[in-house]
């Protein structure tokens, strides 16, 4: 079963997306499977969570999916947690130079869109921020001002 929303940041290497089985309240146990089998399909294997909870890492290392956990738990955290979540995602792609990293928090909201624009800073997609932003705002991400306090820019900078 293919994900609701997901985007590709370098096709077939790395991708992020809302957690595999839906967000809060709407997860199910039955579509998190179905979506692990068609990312694994997709060369997945790795996945890195930013959820502030555990919540789905062992069903993903029951599948034997290379697992990280960075936890995004504020804004002022995320902005300190994202470059080491950026070194993780590298490593992991460093590691498994023929698979592909996935790197998920709970919704298609701006924390993904955070995490979108630091990868692209992280693997050199983009130089700036605001160019950043612009890429995951193009991937379908909201941008706004949380996504821009966490990449440290005016929310004028998303524009």
């Amino acid at each position: 079963m293919e994900p609701k929303k997901y985007a590709w940041i370098l096709p077939g290497r790395l991708a992020v997306a809302i957690r595999p089985g839906g967000a809060g309240r709407n997860h199910r146990r039955e579509r998190r499977c179905a979506e692990l089998d068609w990312w694994r399909s997709q060369g997945v294997v790795a996945i890195v969570s930013a959820l502030p909870t555990r919540h789905g890492l062992s069903a993903y290392a029951d599948r034997d999916f290379a697992v990280r956990w960075h936890p995004l738990r504020d804004p002022g955290q995320a902005a300190e947690e994202m470059p080491a979540l950026v070194a993780t995602v590298r490593g992991l792609l460093d590691v498994h130079p023929a698979g592909a990293v996935l790197v998920h928090c709970d919704m298609a909201n701006e924390w993904l869109a955070a995490i979108d624009a630091s990868l692209r800073i992280g693997i050199g997609l983009a130089r700036r921020p605001r160019t950043a932003l612009r890429a995951a705002a193009a991937d379908g991400l909201p941008v706004g001002s949380l996504a821009t306090s966490i990449l440290g820019c005016p929310t004028s900078a998303a524009a």
